[in-house]
């Protein structure tokens, strides 16, 4: 299999067993880029923070960067396609009837026992993605990426901001940071 197909059909499968939207398919498009050695846990993290403040779905911002990495243009195309092709289909295919299937209770019960499995899964990518900030044998992230999460992490509880303005104050800070 080309290197192209194999960029469409990884991000196809990504988006066709991920449920619940972008931040769901992290934890297996980090699975699997890293299964395919594709990217390091380092530069999917910043592949993932310039997905985060790129405008549009996480998940595909993150499919075409990292396809591009991967095979160039060619490869962003074949990436962004392949996430977005299962989710184009699928509304075509159950729009029709996803209002019957809201009151039915085996769908309301089935939504119920998924939405605990998607925050463990987002939780444990979470922790995943923070421990790659820990320097090899550092005991603990230095100071400065500890106040950073902390202060990101209290103005999302707090006032909520919008992502991009959370990471352009963060980058702001891991500059001055350096600086001083």
């Amino acid at each position: 299999m080309t290197l192209h197909l194999l960029l469409f059909w990884v991000f196809f499968k990504i988006s066709l067993f991920s449920i619940g939207g972008g931040y769901n398919m992290i934890p297996l498009m980090q699975h699997e880029v890293a299964g395919h050695g594709w990217l390091t846990s380092e530069r999917f993290l910043d592949i993932l923070a310039v997905s985060e403040i790129t405008p549009g779905p996480v998940a595909v911002n993150l499919a075409t960067f990292a396809g591009y990495h991967v095979a160039g243009l060619t490869g962003s195309i074949a990436a962004t396609v392949g996430v977005c092709l299962p989710g184009s289909i699928l509304l075509l295919a159950l729009g029709a009837i996803a209002i019957r299937l809201r009151d039915r209770p085996a769908f309301a019960a089935a939504m119920r026992g998924l939405m605990p499995a998607l925050v463990g899964l987002l939780a444990a990518t979470s922790l995943r993605l923070g421990l790659a900030l820990v320097p090899a044998g550092a005991a603990l992230p230095a100071p400065q990426t500890i106040l950073i999460f902390a202060a990101t992490f209290g103005l999302v509880l707090w006032k909520n901001p919008h992502p991009a303005l959370l990471m352009l104050g963060a980058a702001a800070a891991g500059v001055a940071f350096s600086l001083f």
